[in-house]
C-alpha cells in the first residue's frame, strides 16, 4: 500500500492554488469575493482554513460536475511522473491531502487511485495528526510494506507512522529536511 500526498508531491503544484485560478478565470462574477478572501487570508485576519472554507462554500454553489472535471483535467497536466510510477508499482493507494473532497474524489478517480482523504467542508483540516487518524480510521495498517510519499514536515505524524515501511520526500524544502532529521525518521529523497 501506498499513501500519497497530493499538493507539491503527486501534483508538482499546490491543487488549492490552482483551484483559485480556476474559480477566478471561470467565474467573473466571484472574483472580488475572492480577491477580498485571498487579502484576509495574506493580511492574517483568517486562517488559511478559514479562507478555503469560504473559497470551497462559493465554489459549491457554482461549479458543475463538468466544472469540476475540467479542472481535474488540468491538474492531471502536473502529476510527477516519478511518484506517478511509485503509486503504479504498489499493491494499493491512498490519498491522503489537506486539499477540499470537492475535487479530490473525482481526481483521485481520474488517476485511478481508489481510496482518498480530504479536507470535508465544515471539518478541520486533513492535515498532520488529523491526517494520521483519518488514515488509520480507513483501516490502513502501518507495516514494513507501506510506503508513504510526501513533500512537507506537516506529514511528520504520518512518517513516524511509517516507521517500518519507506518514506519518500518529494522535492524537500531545508526546513523540512532539518525536521525530518531531528526526528530520525528515515527517508530518500525523489
Amino acid at each position: 500500500m501506498t499513501v500519497v500526498d497530493l499538493d507539491g508531491t503527486l501534483v508538482t503544484c499546490n491543487s488549492f492554488t490552482e483551484f483559485v485560478k480556476f474559480l477566478f478565470r471561470r467565474f467573473p462574477c466571484v472574483r472580488v469575493s475572492l480577491i477580498k478572501i485571498v487579502a484576509l487570508r495574506k493580511m492574517r485576519i483568517i486562517s488559511h482554513h478559514g479562507a478555503k472554507e469560504r473559497i470551497v462554500a462559493i465554489a459549491s454553489n457554482r461549479l458543475s460536475a463538468a466544472d469540476i472535471d475540467d479542472f481535474v483535467e488540468s491538474l492531471c497536466k502536473r502529476i510527477n511522473r516519478k511518484v506517478r510510477d511509485i503509486i503504479g508499482g504498489s499493491a494499493g493507494a491512498l490519498l491522503a491531502t489537506a486539499a477540499p473532497e470537492m475535487y479530490v474524489e473525482r481526481f483521485a478517480a481520474k488517476v485511478g487511485i481508489s481510496e482518498f482523504c480530504a479536507t470535508e467542508q465544515g471539518k478541520p483540516e486533513n492535515k498532520e495528526r488529523h491526517k494520521l487518524d483519518n488514515i488509520l480510521k480507513s483501516g490502513v495498517v502501518f507495516d514494513e510494506n507501506m510506503v508513504v510519499v510526501t513533500d512537507h514536515s506537516d506529514d511528520i505524524p504520518l512518517l513516524r507512522a511509517n516507521r517500518n515501511g519507506v518514506n519518500y520526500i518529494v522535492n524537500p524544502s531545508r526546513r523540512t529536511l532539518k525536521l525530518l532529521r531531528q526526528e530520525g525518521i528515515r527517508f530518500d529523497v525523489i
